[in-house]
């Protein structure tokens, strides 16, 4: 006879866990259509909400590009100029028509359906948004993520809800990422060079994982090895093949908007970068009287690309080949990420998302005790919180509050670094090499 005592046998374990997996999803889904449905309502009567509106100006963006892609006009020069268009006569419309589309044209694509009803393009992101929780837990037992830390990051939390049903199409990147990781400790490498390819194609910034992935695949074939070489073609090659297709489309406009822009950007808009209020004041040095003089020399190095560039870039390079050997891959990727948007030159709410679903896989081996937690969660929350306080005001209330907005941008700073190192500190290296060695066994 069984024994009766079979309910934690691991069939059971997986089997429960898979089934509240499936019903925490559903929840989260849930809240996500009825945020989309609240969405629908505020955003057709802002009068009723002090002319706010709950969906994101970029979600605008995107669906004005996806409607100029599927309706060319050639009398407005709405067409796409590349060759292979010209070459097969096809009809298709330029999305960079839409001043400020900064996208790839995939992602209009994607979001397609919208064009039956703006609903259903939001539908597909909080869907692949769900897809994200379910990638996390299937990770080989060594790197796997606790059940609820996972559900908790990032399947119910009311900051990704938000992010999601405001329209930000952030959620794509972060599943190609998460693919890439997955795939690289599946061991199904050529699959994670491909998904490396497609990630950088859709946004730049996941080139910055070079280095940390170099480093691990070092260890199995040498620096320079077969492995490795064979990993840089095939994401090579899927970047070429990608945006080879891309760019016989829409031609330069594709290159300029979708990559080349980034390296000379100047946004003088306000956002969390310390950057933008000096960039602010060496465009328009009269907005602000007292703080004016701008130095000639000083405009030049403010302006230059390699001022923000510098910093960030040389500490995501050390991140990810000193870190790596000691700490892992998931490690390097979440330090990295999180160099990546503490020091850029544009940061926005948007972009704290790329750096989430990594922390999953760290927690198991962080030491920081619950008061250390809390008041850095707390710290951080209450930074943002002073910063969005003051930016209401400037956006929504026309106030002069740039230096004070700037202030608060640099104190958000301030604490970003300091959570970062206490992370850093907190990192236990030798239980996480202990559980590698133990789970492959």
């Amino acid at each position: 006879m069984s024994s009766p005592k079979t309910s934690n046998s691991p069939s059971n374990k997986i089997y429960s866990r898979r089934s509240h997996t499936g019903q925490l999803l559903l929840l989260s889904a849930a809240v996500q259509v009825g945020l989309l449905l609240y969405a629908q309502h505020v955003d057709t009567h802002p009068e009723r909400y002090g002319g706010l509106k709950y969906t994101d100006v970029d979600w605008r963006v995107i669906h004005d590009g996806t409607k100029l892609i599927f309706h060319p006009n050639q009398e407005c020069g709405n067409v796409a100029r590349g060759w292979s268009v010209e070459l097969l006569g096809l009809r298709i419309g330029d999305p960079y028509e839409r001043s400020t589309f900064r996208y790839t044209p995939l992602l209009p694509l994607l979001i397609s359906p919208s064009l039956i009803h703006p609903l259903i393009g939001r539908f597909i992101l909080v869907a692949i948004s769900l897809i994200i929780p379910s990638l996390l837990l299937a990770f080989p037992v060594s790197s796997r993520p606790g059940f609820w830390t996972t559900h908790l990051i990032w399947t119910l939390n009311p900051f990704v809800l938000n992010i999601n049903t405001r329209g930000s199409p952030e959620s794509i990147i972060c599943l190609f990422v998460i693919l890439t990781l997955y795939c690289i400790r599946k061991g199904k490498e050529n699959l994670a060079a491909m998904w490396l390819g497609i990630s950088i194609s859709w946004k730049i910034y996941p080139l910055i994982y070079v280095p940390a992935i170099w480093s691990l695949l070092s260890r199995k074939y040498g620096w320079f090895g077969k492995g490795v070489w064979r990993f840089g073609f095939v994401t090579g090659l899927t970047l070429l093949c990608v945006n080879g297709l891309l760019w016989s489309i829409w031609g330069q406009p594709f290159l300029e908007h979708t990559f080349l822009y980034h390296l000379t950007r100047l946004d003088h808009r306000h956002n969390f970068s310390p950057y933008f209020y000096p960039i602010y004041l060496s465009l328009f040095p009269s907005s602000n009287h007292t703080l004016s003089i701008v130095p000639h020399m000083m405009e030049k190095i403010i302006r230059h690309p390699l001022t923000s560039f510098l910093p960030q870039n040389s500490l995501v390079l050390l991140a990810g080949f000193a870190l790596e050997p000691i700490a892992g891959i998931e490690f390097t990727m979440f330090a990295q990420t999180t160099i990546f948007v503490i020091f850029n030159k544009v940061c926005t709410s948007q972009y704290f998302m790329w750096f989430l679903p990594l922390i999953p896989s760290i927690i198991p081996n962080l030491h920081l005790n619950r008061a250390k937690s809390i008041s850095l969660i707390g710290a951080w929350v209450a930074g943002q919180a002073i910063w969005l306080s003051i930016g209401y005001k400037l956006e929504f209330l026309a106030q002069n509050v740039f230096l004070y907005l700037w202030m608060a941008g640099l104190g958000l700073f301030g604490i970003s670094c300091w959570v970062l190192g206490e992370i850093l500190d907190g990192f236990n290296v030798e239980q996480r090499r202990h559980l590698d060695v133990r789970k492959t066994k």
